[in-house]
C-alpha cells in the first residue's frame, strides 16, 4: 500500500504542477477585465516621451556639439540645376562669391563675386 500511496502522491503533484504552469501561460487579458481607455494612453503617453527625447537630445546636440548645424568657412548661398546632374552653386567664402558650375564630376569656377555688403561699402560715399 505503500507504494500505492507514493505513486497516488506524485500523480497529484504533477497534475497540480501542470494546472499552475496553464494558469501563468493564460494571456493577460483573462486574468484582468480589458481597460482600453487606460491602456490607449498608456501607449500614447510612452509614444510622446519616447519622440520627445530624440527631439531634445537632436537639439542638444545641435546646439553643444562643435560641428552640428554649421558650414564652417565655405557657405553654400544658394543651388539651381540647370539639367539632370548639372547644377549651379553660389558659395561665399570670408569676403568672396563664387559662382560654381557642378556636374559630371567636376567643378569649374564661373564667375567671381564680391560680397554684397562688402561691394555696397565700397561704392557708398563717406560721411
Amino acid at each position: 500500500m505503500f507504494v500505492k500511496s507514493a505513486h497516488s502522491n506524485a500523480h497529484r503533484n504533477l497534475i497540480s504542477r501542470i494546472a499552475a504552469t496553464g494558469a501563468l501561460l493564460a494571456p493577460g487579458w483573462a486574468w484582468a477585465a480589458p481597460d482600453t481607455a487606460g491602456s490607449l494612453f498608456t501607449v500614447l503617453l510612452s509614444l510622446g516621451l519616447i519622440l520627445g527625447g530624440f527631439i531634445a537630445v537632436a537639439w542638444f546636440a545641435r546646439r553643444f556639439l562643435p560641428g552640428m548645424g554649421t558650414q564652417g568657412a565655405v557657405k553654400v548661398v544658394s543651388s539651381t540645376a540647370v539639367g539632370s546632374r548639372e547644377r549651379v552653386v553660389l558659395i561665399e567664402v570670408e569676403d568672396t562669391r563664387l559662382l560654381l558650375g557642378v556636374g559630371g564630376g567636376n567643378v569649374r569656377l564661373l564667375h567671381t563675386l564680391p560680397r554684397p555688403d562688402t561691394a555696397l561699402a565700397e561704392t557708398e560715399p563717406a560721411q
